[in-house]
């Protein structure tokens, strides 16, 4: 399980990077903090919606198979939703390089150099959004990964009860 979390994190890091390029590529000014809000927004649906209907679909497909088939299956169909992800993908590139010969790239000019001290001099209200923030993910992941046996242990919820509680 640690691996999987592993390697997801690998990808997951790699494809934000990935789509906030596109997002600068593509749009400006307030439509880019609009944009970047989106993203964020989309991927935490996705991963809720995958947590929510990967036991179902397990379930669904134990009804006809069994052990490592039963797994195997159920991963398949995730493997599909990958795969439609990857084409959706490669339209993207394809239109970006389309963008790119109608509309020229402009070279990137110089700006303020950036140092990490600057960090020092961000306002007490951003540091403290900063806070919440990692203060509202070291809640909430670590109980997703343990919510579901706390609801089975502590309040005796059937399996499929406690992984709808604790999503």
């Amino acid at each position: 399980m640690n691996v999987g979390r592993f390697i997801f994190g690998i990808g997951g890091e790699s494809l934000a990077v990935a789509q906030n390029t596109y997002a600068v590529a593509w749009f400006f000014g307030k439509e880019l903090n609009l944009v970047f809000g989106l993203q964020l927004s989309i991927a935490r649906l996705g991963s809720t919606v995958n947590l929510i209907v990967m036991g179902p679909v397990y379930e669904a497909v134990a009804k006809t198979k069994s052990g490592y088939e039963c797994l195997g299956t159920a991963l398949l169909i995730a493997t599909c939703t990958c795969v439609f992800s990857l084409g959706c993908a490669s339209i993207l590139a394809l239109l970006d390089i389309r963008r790119t010969k109608i509309i020229p790239v402009e070279p990137v000019k110089a700006g303020d150099e950036i140092k990490l001290s600057d960090a020092l001099k961000f306002p007490f209200t951003l540091w403290l959004v900063f806070i919440i923030c990692v203060a509202f993910y070291c809640a909430v992941f670590p109980f997703i990964s343990l919510g579901k046996v706390f609801f089975i242990s502590k309040y005796d919820f059937s399996p499929v009860t406690a992984n709808s509680a604790d999503r």
